[in-house]
């Protein structure tokens, strides 16, 4: 018993002493940690690559700090707008970008030395990490290097230019234009492709990129990528935009062809005259730099005026004409000094001509309400595929050119070409308008009797678009608007863009 009581005492006394130096230890460790600055870790480390673009930088504090000593020591560069908010109490705080970071760039943040609630010293720091970088299409482009976007046209034959952010990985690289598979050809640095569309049909195209694509890194692209085009040609010669349609009146007598400024004209009337001729109504929103010869209306031609809401430009008028005109409401400009002027390139009297600019200022002599008439590229089907076809009253072939997805035309056996740019008239669509005609027994003034059309009722239709032929009827549904047409299948039928000719026959 004695033994076991003078052990106790002992192992008492050297307990106490134990817990005595732990407690002594632990306060001289709390007293040496408490004089520790406080430390900050962050959730990204120094020298990262690939960082989202979207994410946040975050920082943990040892001991609490205030989010304005956070915000006063914290910096990045390159600048860029962002904010500083809590995550957790006050030891845990994140600086979010207001947008996502630049891709493939290179940042610093830097933290200046501060004090936590504490009054603690805060060691700063710096800290450098690089964006990760999303392959994609930057841009597809053709012709002038203009960005294509949905809705925009390209030339046949154009060559494609496909641009990406990045060096790709060439072969993971899949693009399909219509049905086709596209032959990509890579710039050296592999950031660009080209290929092209020779041999493509006129109409609607859509390029696609099929997801899986890589850079050289291993990043795929982020997503499909389409663009929906089309491939029509395309008339680049200079024009004068009008206010309110112009409607000149062309011959088409053997000694008038070739005609100046017909490629740029929106539609063409062509109609019987006199005498087995044709003569043209040709209708320009947009005006070329030259356009003739100019000779003088009919009947028709001042319905036409009516109907698309312009002025008509001639020269000349015969008395019955002029008496008819004097009750149209259309307005009418005659040939005069300082506007119109006779070349000596050709032979009078098909040698009046009009430069684009003149037609602009004609035009503002008269008080005209502006207006532009509705031209979109059809949405047609159901034709029928024909070639070649002969309008017989005016003794006109026209045949469809793939390649173009135009069609040419000749009439006695003479093709028609724009004197001004020497190259084959290309008409985009071609309309075959049947009406009722009467031949007046009112002379022209050179003993011949004047042809007269109804354009103010309805009647059928040819159409030849794209190598296909349909039918359908016309209308005039408003005396004061352009006619309407409708194809058999009761959809309506657009005018595309692009030269329109419309034969009126019986």
């Amino acid at each position: 018993m004695r033994r076991r009581k003078r052990f106790g005492r002992r192992g008492w006394a050297a307990v106490g002493m134990v817990v005595l130096v732990v407690v002594i230890g632990l306060g001289a460790f709390l007293a040496y940690e408490n004089t520790l600055p406080t430390s900050v870790a962050t959730n990204v480390k120094n020298g990262q690559k690939d960082v989202p673009t979207d994410g946040n930088f975050a920082f943990n504090f040892s001991r609490s700090v205030s989010i304005e000593a956070v915000r006063s020591a914290f910096s990045i560069t390159p600048a860029t707008d962002g904010s500083v908010s809590p995550v957790s109490g006050q030891s845990t705080y994140a600086w979010t970008p207001s947008k996502p970071l630049q891709e493939l760039t290179t940042y610093t943040v830097n933290l200046k030395p501060t004090s936590d609630t504490s009054r603690h010293h805060v060691n700063g720091g710096q800290w450098t990490f690089t964006t990760i970088i999303i392959p994609r299409v930057l841009a597809i482009t053709a012709g002038n290097g203009s960005p294509l976007k949905d809705g925009m046209e390209i030339d046949p034959g154009s060559t494609m230019k496909l641009t990406f952010n990045d060096t790709m990985e060439p072969v993971t690289i899949k693009v399909t234009v219509g049905a086709q598979i596209a032959t990509l050809k890579w710039a050296v640095d592999d950031k660009s492709a080209t290929f092209v569309t020779a041999g493509l049909p006129s109409g609607p195209l859509t390029v696609q990129i099929a997801p899986g694509g890589r850079d050289q890194s291993g990043h795929l692209v982020a997503a499909a990528f389409s663009l929906k085009t089309g491939v029509y040609w395309h008339d680049h010669e200079h024009t004068i935009s009008l206010r309110y349609p112009a409607l000149i009146q062309i011959p088409n007598d053997e000694f008038a062809r070739d005609q100046n400024g017909l490629q740029a004209a929106d539609i063409v009337y062509e109609y019987l005259a006199e005498g087995g001729i044709t003569r043209l109504t040709a209708i320009f929103q947009n005006a070329p730099d030259v356009i003739g010869p100019m000779r003088s209306a009919r009947f028709i031609s001042l319905k036409l005026g009516r109907h698309y809401k312009g002025l008509l430009f001639q020269s000349g008028e015969s008395q019955a004409t002029r008496n008819r005109a004097a009750s149209d409401p259309t307005p009418q400009f005659f040939d005069q000094v300082g506007f119109q002027y006779r070349t000596g390139s050709r032979d009078a009297p098909d040698n009046l001509l009009i430069n684009g600019d003149r037609v602009l200022a004609a035009e503002e002599l008269f008080n005209v309400a502006g207006y532009v008439f509705p031209k979109t590229r059809p949405n047609v089907s159901g034709g029928a595929p024909i070639n070649s076809f002969t309008v017989d009253e005016h003794y006109s072939v026209y045949s469809y050119d793939a390649a173009t997805g135009t069609y040419t035309k000749s009439e006695e056996g003479h093709p028609y070409q724009d004197a001004s740019q020497h190259q084959p008239l290309r008409i985009e669509m071609v309309i075959q308008l049947h009406t009722r005609e009467q031949l007046l027994d009112v002379g022209d003034g050179h003993g011949a009797h004047i042809h007269d059309y109804d354009m103010d009722t309805n009647g059928r239709i040819e159409v030849f678009y794209k190598g296909q032929h349909y039918t359908g009827n016309w209308a005039s549904t408003d005396s004061h608007g352009p006619l309407t047409f409708t194809l058999d299948n009761g959809n309506p039928l657009t005018l595309p863009p692009g030269l329109v000719w419309i034969d009126v026959t019986q």
